[in-house]
């Protein structure tokens, strides 16, 4: 009895080291992609997402759900045809919250008598960063998706070699 528990053990901690294994190699190859492709992989994104939706729509059309077959299909044409306009819409507007919002922490921080100097600065670099995606959203995204992709590589390598980021 005892050596099935072990043999049951060893089969379930093989399979989670599988798993790990997967996932480390797919957050090396999204990290590598992202810094490669960088925005084209947020063209790829919104056309899958796009098509992912149409068949979605066209599985419940057929089903019966009419309604919610054809919101869902309309939803995937947009995304696939003005995914980029919203995008950019989305980035516009982003940098613009931002802006005001570390404008407003910027006051808040410097009516105090005591300045938080880390809490400065964090206003600063909110303010920075709205200005950017403001003039420049392209490549602003462009910077951003690569150090997302460095860091899914580095938590790629981590999980391959037995720990984890998060």
């Amino acid at each position: 009895m005892a050596k099935k528990d072990k043999t049951k053990v060893k089969r379930v901690r093989s399979t989670e080291d599988k798993n790990l294994l997967i996932s480390a190699l797919v957050y090396i190859v999204l990290g590598a992609m992202l810094c490669i492709f960088r925005t084209q992989m947020l063209n790829w994104a919104m056309t899958v997402a796009g098509i992912i939706a149409i068949v979605i729509g066209v599985l419940a059309i057929l089903k019966g759900d009419l309604v919610y077959g054809i919101v869902t299909a309309a939803i995937g044409v947009l995304i696939i045809l003005g995914g980029w306009l919203f995008l950019e819409i989305v980035l516009l507007v982003l940098g613009v919250v931002l802006v005001v919002k570390g404008i407003l922490e910027l006051v808040a921080c410097l009516r105090f008598s005591k300045i938080n100097i880390i809490a400065l600065l964090a206003a600063i670099l909110t303010i920075v960063i709205g200005v950017l995606l403001i003039v420049s959203k392209w490549q602003f995204a462009d910077t951003f998706l690569i150090v997302v992709g460095v860091i899914l590589i580095v938590d790629g390598v981590l999980m391959f070699f037995g720990k984890k980021l998060v």
